[in-house]
């Protein structure tokens, strides 16, 4: 037996062993990475460490580069493993890239690449495009094993909830480490985790300033916690698992669809592609439709204003409410920029209308079809979730404009006005953005609030509350009833007794659980006016953000009772209950009826 046949022979025979062992060793490798990144990141370090630890990524990516080729060396040496690992290949081939450019020309491609340009500070870049480079090679690892996951004996809501809570303990944790704010400090954990569950549930309350104490380190964080939260880390990770891997499994397939509520099991996929699809565009569009209408605000640089384009983009989709201003939209000059408050309130109610709308209505195939055959309209959920949405925006800007906006003496101008009332309507359903004083508003105008924030947005959208849907099944029920109907319909379409059974019950459930909250926080911030607490209760359950500027304020109790209030407004008090709950199956027997006085 030649060499080359007993090298063969050896592998074929110990193949299993072999990436038993390699898997293991990258796992713990891409463990030790996130430790280094978090030490790295987390602390403030002298030049020399800084050095030593750069020293260590670079041997990282050996480690994953000898991984490939040895999984490749495994495979046959085929191009098949090539382009099954696509995307693998690509990053490892430029940090190759640019460490033979290195080895030649004395300075690496993406260091010179920024050099040649004028770029300051270009060292610091470099390590931050190398680094990235080296988590998306760990985030690919970690996706591989996504699969893993969903073998567990889990509910696919009970998944969809521990999820939530990892991103949010992961987020609380990074924020507490002293290098990601200005002060060098650390910050206190409760503080810390609420910022991370407000970020994480796109709500947008906060106990300290964004823009003041957070570097752009925290800020990014933040923004993360925010992208993933709005819309759920499982899609995320169940996407570029079958990006990567050529497909999801059975498995993810049948917890996707019952997730998203997918029309059959095998379009999961292609449902979370158009979700994702239609997130980054309509971010996309909207960071460049902010970015021209700051106008002349008087930011650092112009890479600032990108900065914070993006940011305000991605925060108002998500209906995050989370702002790079100061003092949110109340910032001196930034009160004044009408046409970018009207702009970023459209934004928020695109982002509170739900995917399954959007597509609906602007997907070419669905407007192709329309032309077509101008018949066919719109399916109901998505007439429900317009129409309401459109009146309560409308009854809420007229609210805020008798009640309030037109009493404010700084806005002189009826487009200042206007935009003022639109756009804090806007937000009062699903974001948590604010260009007027909110401790200023009456008792009348707060209850009005709490009304819209309860209801919320639409569903399968980044809002919260009890959804549009729900609120609008509720009505017709009510108004049959009270007509003396046993059948209840909508738009010529009847409406299944188990969808009112199910509206109700979230209604039910959600005012009582906001009741709690509201009488918790009583007994822990007795200090605060009922109606303040029932503002910030509401504004924490329907993952709204708004403030009337006490939620800095709350003791550590009433801080926790609100962190979870927003847990539970995102994922949803009837997806809690089932994660916990037993289901139980009908009874092949029946009770006999009886009569119960209601009223």
């Amino acid at each position: 037996m030649n060499k080359k046949d007993f090298i063969e022979f050896f592998i074929s025979k110990h193949e299993d062993t072999i990436t038993r062992i390699l898997r293991i060793f990258i796992i713990l490798s891409s463990i030790s990475i996130v430790g280094v990144m978090i030490y790295k990141f987390g602390f403030n370090h002298s030049k020399e460490n800084l050095e030593v630890l750069n020293g260590i990524t670079r041997f990282f990516y050996i480690v994953f580069i000898i991984n490939f080729l040895v999984r490749w060396i495994l495979n046959g040496r085929e191009r098949k493993f090539v382009k099954q690992n696509i995307f693998e290949f690509l990053l490892l081939l430029v940090i190759v890239y640019d460490g033979l450019i290195n080895l030649i020309f004395g300075h690496p491609f993406l260091e010179s690449f920024f050099l040649a340009r004028n770029v300051v500070n270009y060292r610091s870049i470099y390590h931050f495009f190398i680094q990235f480079f080296l988590l998306v090679l760990v985030a690919v690892e970690f996706i591989k094993s996504v699969n893993s996951i969903y073998t567990l004996r889990l509910k696919p809501t009970t998944l969809f909830i521990f999820s939530f809570v990892f991103l949010i303990l992961a987020g609380g944790g990074l924020l507490t480490l002293p290098g990601f704010n200005y002060t060098g400090k650390s910050l206190n954990f409760i503080d810390a985790l609420f910022t991370s569950a407000s970020a994480g549930c796109v709500t947008g309350l906060t106990v300290v300033n964004t823009a003041t104490f957070f570097n752009i380190k925290g800020q990014l964080v933040i923004l993360f916690l925010i992208q993933l939260g709005g819309i759920g880390i499982l899609t995320f990770a169940s996407f570029f698992a079958s990006f990567i891997k050529k497909g999801l499994s059975v498995r993810q397939n049948i917890a996707m669809n019952e997730l998203l509520d997918a029309e059959n099991i095998s379009g999961s996929y292609f449902l979370i592609k158009r979700i994702l699809v239609m997130t980054f565009a309509i971010e996309a569009l909207g960071a460049i439709g902010i970015y021209i209408l700051w106008g002349d605000y008087p930011f650092a640089s112009d890479g600032e204003k990108i900065y914070a384009s993006i940011f305000h983009s991605i925060s108002a989709f998500c209906n995050a409410g989370f702002s790079t201003l100061e003092f949110n939209f109340e910032t001196p000059l930034a009160t004044e920029l009408y046409m970018l408050h009207i702009f970023i309130g459209v934004i928020i109610f695109f982002g509170g209308l739900g995917f399954p709308a959007i597509r609906d209505i602007f997907s070419p195939l669905k407007l192709r079809e329309r032309l077509r055959e101008p018949w066919k309209q719109w399916k109901l959920s998505t007439k429900v979730a317009l129409y309401t949405s459109l009146v309560l925006l409308a009854l809420g800007t007229v609210a805020f404009y008798y009640l309030h906006v037109r009493h404010l003496e700084h806005i002189k101008s009826p487009l200042g006005k206007f935009a003022a009332s639109f756009f804090q309507s806007v937000n009062t359903r699903t974001s948590g953005y604010n260009s007027i004083n909110l401790g200023e508003l009456s008792d009348t105008t707060m209850l009005i609030s709490i009304f819209l924030m309860f209801i919320g947005a639409s569903s399968a959208s980044t809002g919260g509350g009890i959804k549009t849907s729900t609120f609008v099944v509720m009505l017709v029920a009510i108004i049959g009833t009270i007509k003396g109907k046993t059948n209840f319909s909508l738009d010529r379409r009847g409406i299944a007794i188990d969808l009112i059974y199910k509206a109700f019950a979230v209604v039910v459930f959600s005012g009582l659980f906001v009741l709690t909250i509201i009488t918790l926080l009583s007994l822990t911030d007795p200090t605060f006016s009922v109606i303040k607490i029932a503002y910030e209760a509401v504004s924490a359950f329907a993952t709204v953000g708004l403030s009337t500027g006490i939620t800095a304020q709350f003791s550590d109790w009433g801080k926790l009772i609100l962190t979870f209030s927003m847990f539970v407004g995102r994922v949803g008090v009837i997806t809690l209950a089932y994660s916990l709950s037993a289901r139980e199956t009908d009874k092949d027997f029946k009770y006999a009826k009886t009569h119960i006085m209601i009223g």
